[in-house]
C-alpha cells in the first residue's frame, strides 16, 4: 500500500511540473503561485524516482498535491499557455547569440542593433525573458505603443521610467529634483545613464516606432556604449522601413544591425517539447507524423501557442493509455476549431 502511494504521490507532482513548464515557472514561483506544494525541496524529492522517500509522511504530502493539482485544473481554465522557452531552441539561442555578439564589441562600434522579427507566437516574449534572466544586472525591457508613433516624448518618459533613474538629492537644501518635463532634458538624463554601465535596452512591439522614436534610437546608439534590442512583427516593420523614413534606413542599413528572424516551429523541436512534456505514444510513427503535422498546421494556426494547445491535450490522453493517431487528429482538430473561432471573433 505504502509503494501504491508513493506511485500516486509522484503521478501528481509529475501534473503539477508539467503545468510548471508550460507556464516557465521556476519552483520558487511555483511554490509562491500554487502554496500547497510545499517547500521546492520537498517537491524536488518527489520528483526523483530515485529518491526513496524516506521520512517523508506520504499521507500529508499526497493531500498537499491533491490540493496543488486541483488549483491547476482551476488555473488552466482561465489562463492562456505561455509561450515555450526552452534555451537550446534555435529561436531562443539564435536571439541570444547575436545580443550576444552585440555586446562583446568595442564601446565605439556602430553594430549594436539587434532587430528580432516574429510572427505571433514565435517567441518574442520568451527571448525576452530568457535575456531579462540572463542578463539580469543589464537588461532592462519597454513596451512601446502606438502613442509612440508621433512622439518623442512618451517613449523618452517610457525608457526613463524602465532605467529607473534616481537623482541624487541637493547636499545643500536636501531636496531631491524633480523628473525633466521636456524631452530633450529627459533624453540627456537617459544618454547619462546609458553611459554610466553598459546596458542592453529592449524594446518590444518596436514597430510603433515613428520617425522621432527612431532617431532617438540612433542616438542612443551613437551616444552610449548600449545595446538596443527591437522585437517587431515582420510585417509591420515593414511596412515602417517603407515609410521612406531616413532615419530607418540609417539605423537597419548603414548601421549593419543584425535582424534575427524567428522561425515558425519545426518538427524537431515539436519532438523534444512533446518528450519534455511528458507524451507517450502507441509507436514512433504515430509520434513523428504528430510533430510533422504540428509543424505544417502551426503557422496558419497560432505557432508554439498552438503547439502548446494541442500538447496539453495529449498529454491529458497520455495519462490514460499511450497516444495514438486517433487521439493527435481529434486534439488537432480541437485546437484548430477553437482557434479559428478565436480568429473569427478578432
Amino acid at each position: 500500500m505504502h509503494e501504491i502511494k508513493i506511485v500516486q504521490l509522484r503521478q501528481l507532482a509529475a501534473e503539477v511540473r508539467n503545468y510548471q513548464q508550460e507556464r516557465g515557472w521556476s519552483d520558487g514561483r511555483l511554490c509562491k503561485e500554487i502554496a500547497s506544494v510545499g517547500s521546492s525541496k520537498t517537491y524536488k524529492r518527489i520528483l526523483d524516482d530515485k529518491d526513496d522517500l524516506s521520512e517523508l509522511n506520504i499521507d500529508n504530502q499526497l493531500r498537499n498535491l491533491q490540493a496543488a493539482v486541483e488549483v491547476v485544473k482551476s488555473l488552466r481554465t482561465r489562463d492562456i499557455p505561455a509561450e515555450l522557452e526552452y534555451d537550446d531552441f534555435d529561436n531562443i539561442a539564435n536571439a541570444t547569440a547575436a545580443v550576444l555578439r552585440a555586446s562583446r564589441e568595442d564601446e565605439d562600434c556602430v553594430a549594436r542593433l539587434v532587430i528580432i522579427e516574429g510572427n505571433t507566437a514565435t517567441g518574442k516574449d520568451a527571448v525576452r525573458r530568457h535575456l531579462l534572466k540572463k542578463f539580469p544586472n543589464s537588461a532592462v525591457a519597454v513596451e512601446a505603443a502606438e502613442t509612440w508613433r508621433d512622439s518623442l516624448a512618451v517613449p523618452a518618459r517610457a525608457i526613463y521610467a524602465a532605467l529607473s533613474i534616481v537623482q541624487q538629492a541637493d547636499k545643500a537644501t536636501g531636496q531631491t529634483p524633480k523628473a525633466p518635463r521636456y524631452p530633450s532634458d529627459i533624453i540627456a538624463e537617459v544618454i547619462a545613464a546609458l553611459k554610466a554601465r553598459k546596458i542592453i535596452l529592449i524594446i518590444n512591439e518596436a514597430h510603433h516606432l515613428g520617425p522621432r522614436g527612431l532617431n532617438m534610437v540612433k542616438t542612443l546608439i551613437n551616444q552610449t556604449p548600449s545595446v538596443i534590442v527591437l522585437e517587431c512583427i515582420p510585417a509591420l516593420l515593414t511596412r515602417l522601413l517603407g515609410g521612406n523614413y531616413e532615419e530607418a534606413v540609417q539605423l537597419t542599413g548603414n548601421r549593419l544591425a543584425e535582424r534575427v528572424y524567428l522561425a515558425s516551429p519545426s518538427a524537431e523541436e515539436i519532438l523534444l517539447m512533446l518528450d519534455r512534456r511528458g507524451v507517450k505514444f502507441d509507436s514512433d510513427p504515430t509520434r513523428d507524423n504528430a510533430a510533422r503535422d504540428l509543424a505544417e498546421a502551426s503557422p496558419q494556426y497560432g505557432n508554439w501557442r498552438f503547439v502548446g494547445q494541442v500538447t496539453r491535450k495529449l498529454y491529458e490522453a497520455t495519462k490514460k493509455n499511450p497516444v495514438t493517431a486517433g487521439d493527435v487528429s481529434r486534439a488537432i482538430a480541437a485546437v484548430k476549431s477553437m482557434r479559428t473561432r478565436i480568429t473569427n471573433v478578432a
